[in-house]
């Protein structure tokens, strides 16, 4: 082991709790992502390490500490585009040193606060406030060189958890939306006007229709949910002499919809010995409603 990853090491002893588990990530978004599931299940998230060796704090959940040592800087690196809005404040402002500096443009700026102490075995906090946040830090001073924290910065498991709740409200916003659009199609005459008497004959291991119904001009057949995850048949109606026809339809979420009526169909799925069918025939002894 080099002097160098040594040190690293060493300090992660002193300075923060164990770091996230023994699980390997590919990159530091994908362990912060674990932490942030983790914390959402238990309140609880912990230091993770980036790619290239920085420690990231989880924000909110405890006192970080970081360790320096004299004629060393140790860099804390804030959330990219966030301000700081007034001088840190230091508890030993006599015998710390604390400056900024920025790296990158724009919207990717990043803040870096820089400590220095003037002495070994120092102990102090250090408030940094900003246009998001407040980070309350605890500050050490070691005599040991290979022990401080050249680099560190922070996660955010609430935001990260807000992030997947912004999500999962547009992926359900657009189910919905997907929903008005297939309900827009369906026929607005009332439910006792509609024909529901169609059956079907399918073979075993065929995906087999939910229910089929027209309102006089279209026909609509609703395929169970299934079929989101499996290949979708083609639908061919059958002519006076028996054989099988192409016909227009469209199929809108889990609805065929005809634009004509028919007396027999078929939906077909795979090829060879792997293709099965499922015949749809209108006028049967089943009661009429929309529920069978």
């Amino acid at each position: 082991m080099n002097k160098n990853l040594g040190a690293l090491f060493a300090a992660l002893l002193v300075s923060v709790p164990a770091l996230a588990g023994s699980t390997k990530y590919l990159t530091a978004q994908d362990a912060a992502v674990a932490q942030a599931r983790k914390w959402q299940q238990t309140g609880v998230a912990k230091p993770i390490m980036s790619d290239d060796g920085k420690i990231l704090f989880p924000y909110g959940q405890y006192l970080p500490t970081i360790t320096c040592a004299p004629l060393r800087a140790c860099d804390i690196e804030l959330e990219a585009g966030e301000i700081v809005t007034g001088k840190p404040l230091a508890g030993d402002a006599v015998r710390w040193k604390v400056t900024h500096a920025e790296s990158g443009r724009g919207d990717k700026k990043v803040t870096h606060v820089v400590i220095k102490p003037t002495d070994a075995h120092l102990d102090t906090n250090l408030i940094i406030t900003t246009d998001r946040r407040t980070y309350h830090l605890r500050m050490l001073s070691t005599a040991n060189e290979t022990d401080y924290l050249n680099r560190v910065g922070f996660y955010y498991p609430e935001d990260i958890a807000d992030e997947w709740d912004t999500s999962a409200k547009v992926a359900e916003k657009e189910a919905k939306e997907k929903e008005r659009l297939v309900v827009s199609d369906l026929p607005a005459s009332s439910i006792d006007k509609l024909d529901f008497e169609y059956s079907f004959e399918a073979d075993k291991s065929a995906i087999k229709p939910v229910r089929a119904f027209n309102d006089g001009t279209r026909v609509f057949i609703q395929m169970p949910e299934e079929m989101r995850s499996a290949e979708a048949p083609i639908l061919l109606l059958y002519d006076n002499a028996g054989n099988p026809s192409v016909v227009n339809y469209r199929v809108k979420d889990l609805y065929y919809i005809v634009d004509k009526l028919f007396d027999k169909a078929v939906l077909i799925a795979g090829a060879d010995k792997s293709q099965t069918k499922v015949v749809i025939s209108r006028g049967s002894d089943k009661k009429k409603g929309w529920f069978w």
